[in-house]
């Protein structure tokens, strides 16, 4: 039988899609394909009785369609500072090993899957000034969606009672988002959509 696992802690996208995502409502993804990345940084989590707090994860995929289509590829990463027990359990984790959404949910739509890379990541959880780096691979830094009239800022928040992901996030524009993995997985999407939200996962 698979270990019990829980994950609380902070979410993060970068995505193609205007702001808000339409694929959060059931919908179209804006440009009709779907290219992003997402991560989190463990508060408290468990893997069996592995402790994972303090631990970063990161993907970066692409689908030809919306993601429910499929024949996605993926790029795991993990952070190097995770001991070999935890590199283990966040592997199993965000690959769907483990069972449990959102990663197995995601995991079915995935034609192939490249990785696991252990890498340093650098997350900066910090609402509109939110910063993350993967070793020269990924690169998302947000800034805050303006009125495109009055130049104010803007603070929507979406709410998703039925979330697999998420059941609330606050949203924002992307001031910098590119992925750099080879010419299978590598695209810029600035000024497109950021969220950041608080997470609480469990499997199987």
């Amino acid at each position: 039988m698979a270990p019990k696992w829980h994950i609380h802690g902070d979410y993060l996208l970068a995505c193609n899609c205007d702001y808000g995502c339409p694929c959060n409502f059931n919908a179209r993804p804006t440009m009709g394909f779907c290219q992003g990345a997402v991560g989190f940084q463990v508060t408290d989590g468990e893997y069996g009785d592995v402790r994972l707090d303090g631990q970063r994860a990161f993907v970066a995929a692409k689908w030809p369609g919306a993601i429910h289509e499929g024949n996605g590829v993926a790029s795991i990463y993990i952070d190097e500072g995770a001991s070999p027990a935890q590199r283990e359990a966040l592997v199993k984790i965000v690959s769907g090993e483990a069972g449990g959404p959102p990663w197995a949910i995601f995991a079915a739509t995935f034609s192939h899957v490249r990785g696991p890379h252990f890498a340093k990541i650098r997350m900066r959880f910090a609402g509109k000034d939110t910063e993350v780096e993967v070793n020269g691979r990924i690169k998302i830094s947000f800034q805050p969606i303006r009125n495109p009239v009055t130049k104010a800022e803007a603070t929507p928040r979406v709410v998703l009672p039925q979330g697999f992901v998420f059941q609330e996030g606050d949203q924002y524009a992307l001031k910098e988002f590119w992925v750099s993995d080879g010419p299978e997985l590598s695209f810029a999407h600035p000024g497109k959509c950021g969220e950041l939200a608080k997470v609480r996962w469990q499997g199987p």
